[in-house]
Parts: C-alpha cells; sequence; structure tokens
C-alpha cells in the first residue's frame, strides 16, 4: 500500500514536471490552464473590482522576478542596480503604498539570499574579504553608528533604525559585489554596464532639454514652487529621471570622468569611439542639469588625474586641451544660459546661495563644538522634522554631506568618515602605481578620478546617499580589492569577454 502511494506521488511530481518546465506549459493541459487563469482574470475585473487585473499582473511579475534572481544572480545584480536607477519615475507614475526605497532592499537580500544558495558564488567570500582595509574600515563606522544608537541628544531611535537599516543593506550589496565580481571580465563588465545605464538616463536629460518634460512630469513638478526652484538663470533645469537636477548632475559628471579618462587611455580604437560618444551624452546631460558641483566635480577631477599621472606625455597634451577647452569657454563672445550657468560656477561668494549656506554652517558651529558625536542621526536635513521634532538642528539644511555627518555624528563620525574614504583612495592608489596590465591600470585610474570627484561633490552636495550612485560607490571599492588578482604580464592579451 506504501508503495503504491509513493509511486503515485511520484508520477503525479513527474507529470508536472513535464507539463510545467520541460514543455513551459505548451500542451493541451497548459492551454487549458491558462484559459482558466484568464477567464478568471477577465470576470474578477468586470464582476468584482478592475484593480484585481493589475494585482494579478504584479503578483505573477514578482514570482517570475523572484524566480529569475534566485536561479540568476547577475541577473539579479543588474536589475537592482537598473531598478535603483527609475524608482523616483515609478513614484511619480503611481502611487504606491510601499515607498519604492523598500523595494530595493527587498531586492538586496533576495540577491543575497540567491548568493547564500549558490556555491560558486559564496565561496568567494574568503579571509581576504573579511580582513581588508576597506571592510575593516566599514566595521569601525558600523561600531560608531551603534554608539550613535544611545546620543543623549537625539529625542527618537527610529530614525536611526532606518538610517542603520540603509547601512546594513548598503554593506549587503557590498557582500555581493564581492561575490559575483569574480573575474576580470566581469568586473570591466560592470564598468561598462554603468557606463551604458547612466549614457541612457543622460540621453533621456538630453531629450528633456530638446522636446521637454513629459506630461506626468510636468504634473509632478506643479506650476508653483516647483517651477520657480528648476528656473534658474532662464535655464530650466532637467533632471532626468531622478528626484533633483543635482542628482543628475553629479552622476553624469562623474560617469563622463570615468569615459573621459578610459577614452585618453584606451589604444582599441572601436573603444574609443563608444566611450567618446558616452562622455559626450554624458557631459551634455549634465550641463542640462545646471549642477555648479558637477563642473567642480569635473575641474577637480582633471586636476587629480594630471597630478596622478603627471610622468606620461599624454597627460601633459590632455592638460593642454583642457586648459584651452575651459579658457575658450569662458572667452567666447557669444554665451547661452547652460554657459552662464556654468561659468557661475566660478562667482565665488557672489552666489547668494553659497553665501546662505554658510551663514548656516557658522550658525551651528557652537553646537557642533559642544558636542563630539553630533546631534544625532537623522536631526537635521528633511529627515529632521521627521524623526526629532524640536530638535535644535531640526529645521539645518546641511546640502552638504560632510555637514550633515558633522552635524549629526559630530566631529568624531566626521573624522572617521574622511580617513575611511582615505583608505578607499589609499587602496586604489597602491594597486594602480604597482599594476603590470595597462588595462588593469587604465581601469583603476579611471574609477579613481570617478570616486575622488564624487567625494569632491559631498562638500557641496548629498551625493553618496543616492541611487544608483551609492551601489556604483560600493561596487568601486570592491573593484578596488579584487582587480589587482587578475593583474597580468603586460605581454599578455586582455580578456574582455566573459568566459562562461
Amino acid at each position: 500500500m506504501a508503495n503504491g502511494i509513493l509511486i503515485k506521488r511520484f508520477s503525479l511530481r513527474q507529470w508536472l514536471r513535464y507539463h510545467i518546465l520541460q514543455k513551459k506549459l505548451n500542451t493541451a493541459f497548459g492551454w487549458i490552464l491558462l484559459s482558466l487563469v484568464g477567464a478568471l482574470m477577465v470576470y474578477g475585473v468586470v464582476m468584482v473590482d478592475y484593480k484585481i487585473g493589475p494585482i494579478v499582473i504584479v503578483c505573477v511579475s514578482a514570482f517570475l522576478l523572484f524566480v529569475l534572481i534566485m536561479k540568476y544572480p547577475y541577473f539579479g545584480l543588474y536589475f537592482l542596480i537598473a531598478f535603483s536607477s527609475i524608482t523616483t519615475v515609478i513614484d511619480r507614475l503611481v502611487t504606491l503604498p510601499v515607498p519604492s526605497g523598500t523595494f530595493i532592499e527587498l531586492i538586496t537580500y533576495l540577491e543575497f539570499l540567491s548568493i547564500l544558495f549558490k556555491y560558486d558564488q559564496k565561496r568567494n567570500i574568503d579571509l581576504k574579504f573579511w580582513k581588508n582595509p576597506i571592510t575593516i574600515g566599514l566595521y569601525v563606522l558600523f561600531g560608531f553608528y551603534l554608539i550613535e544608537l544611545f546620543n543623549p541628544s537625539m529625542f527618537s531611535q527610529l530614525g536611526w533604525f532606518s538610517f542603520f537599516r540603509k547601512q546594513l543593506s548598503y554593506f549587503v550589496f557590498y557582500y555581493i559585489c564581492y561575490s559575483l565580481l569574480d573575474s576580470r571580465a566581469r568586473i570591466i563588465y560592470f564598468v561598462r554596464f554603468m557606463i551604458l545605464l547612466c549614457t541612457l538616463l543622460a540621453l533621456y536629460a538630453c531629450k528633456q532639454q530638446v522636446f521637454g518634460y513629459a506630461g506626468f512630469e510636468l504634473r509632478w513638478i506643479g506650476t508653483g514652487g516647483g517651477f520657480a526652484l528648476l528656473l534658474q538663470a532662464g535655464l530650466l533645469r532637467k533632471f532626468s529621471v531622478f528626484s533633483d537636477p543635482a542628482t543628475s548632475g553629479i552622476l553624469f559628471a562623474s560617469i563622463s570622468m570615468l569615459c573621459i579618462i578610459l577614452f585618453i587611455r584606451t589604444d582599441d580604437k572601436k573603444e574609443r569611439v563608444w566611450l567618446g560618444v558616452a562622455g559626450i551624452i554624458n557631459l551634455l546631460g549634465y550641463s542640462y542639469s545646471g549642477t555648479r558641483t558637477a563642473t567642480l566635480m569635473i575641474i577637480a577631477g582633471i586636476c587629480l588625474y594630471c597630478i596622478s599621472t603627471l610622468y606620461e606625455k599624454r597627460t601633459i597634451r590632455f592638460f593642454i586641451y583642457s586648459v584651452l577647452t575651459v579658457t575658450a569657454l569662458m572667452v567666447m563672445p557669444y554665451q547661452n544660459v547652460i554657459t552662464n550657468r556654468i561659468l557661475s560656477t566660478f562667482e565665488g561668494t557672489k552666489d547668494q546661495s553659497l553665501a546662505i549656506r554658510d551663514f548656516d554652517r557658522h550658525q551651528v558651529q557652537p553646537y557642533i563644538q559642544d558636542h563630539p558625536i553630533g546631534g544625532g542621526i537623522f536631526t537635521c536635513g528633511f529627515e529632521g522634522p521627521k524623526y526629532n521634532h524640536g530638535h535644535y538642528l531640526e529645521y539645518l539644511q546641511p546640502d552638504s554631506g560632510y555637514m550633515k555627518t558633522v552635524a549629526e555624528e559630530g566631529g568624531i563620525g566626521l573624522a572617521l568618515l574622511l580617513i575611511f574614504y582615505f583608505i578607499v583612495m589609499r587602496h586604489g592608489y597602491h594597486y594602480f602605481y604597482r599594476a603590470k596590465d595597462p588595462v588593469i591600470r587604465n581601469y583603476y585610474i579611471a574609477l579613481l578620478i570617478m570616486m575622488f570627484t564624487l567625494l569632491v561633490a559631498q562638500y557641496a552636495q548629498m551625493a553618496i546617499t543616492q541611487c544608483p550612485v551609492v551601489l556604483f560607490f560600493q561596487a568601486i571599492m570592491v573593484i578596488f580589492i579584487k582587480l589587482a588578482d587578475f593583474d597580468t604580464d603586460p605581454q599578455t592579451k586582455p580578456i574582455t569577454t566573459i568566459q562562461n
């Protein structure tokens, strides 16, 4: 009797496997099943509620996404980055009961779970990962964040929990990148994916400049204060798919520097063509955003690159071309609203917004000096009124990422953060100057310059807290650690395709 039951169960399992997995429901049973599901959906939409159809579609899509991520972790990695780039557009199009940022964390942990179930990826987490200086720096920062939980100046621990939860998800993404970027070819592919994705987003900013905003974007902006904030000196700033023009400008400026450095250093003519096109599109996207911080990023990136590679002849030529370009831009007789916005970066103290920021910083200096660990996590900026109503820093708008850190975490927190950034940059430079393969060396210096421009942007904006910038930042740290492992003799032909 027992054997008969086992045979029936086995036969049923085999039957389901045949129809669903092998034939993909392309059988009589599959046709009948899908017809019944379609009929039930139509009946539910017409007779019960019109929301049933979209709900079923979302549920089925979520299930398929779950299967794809669990089966193909590399798909999950790139989907996560692409999805994090368009969450603001989703929020503008659809009012979701759950913030789209929460979905980013859910996908991150699902991707993490997918890696844990796969031995080939999980074994990449070796002792080097846990004992690397960059990882140790993250330990120290997490330890300080735990201390901030007991900050007596903080009114609510809910804000701290929200902040710590995000930092933890970023560390998980750092872990994911370390597991998946396990070869030279995959690292190069990832960098190219970054460039391609941002180029498409910059191309959309160009579309906004040429053809105007879409209808849903105009509704989101509104007709009052929204346009007043975007209209600066005759330029209606473009934000692509992001929450504000500053975020898009910072991202496009950093990627344009990545493209420029790789363009002038590579010997592959085909690669130079697509890098040149990508660089121009990202430069246009940055210029249409009207973000003056992005202009400073490009200048700082050029200066650091020239200092870092001063011993190369092509660096001298690049520096001369850069100086001539900037000079021509500043003295040319014809100027438009875009070039005027770029040149306004050099006005210094004449800029009213910069003067207001400096005034706010001087106002809170005595408070910061009296609080070495700051006023507490999420006590200023947008999160201040939400989590710590009535706090002294509640209405402080730090603008600068460093200012927000020193206000909320004090001088100690800012010092730890700057030391961590120094460790990351030093790690990259350490391997850049020791790399034997020119391709490896090119990617090191290009990513170093990109990261440096983001650190410069932190002085005036919240540059490394927005997606996908924060995800790129985590991935670049992993690349600094792992790329040197694939350094080969200069005579060896570089591998630029993923080997199965």
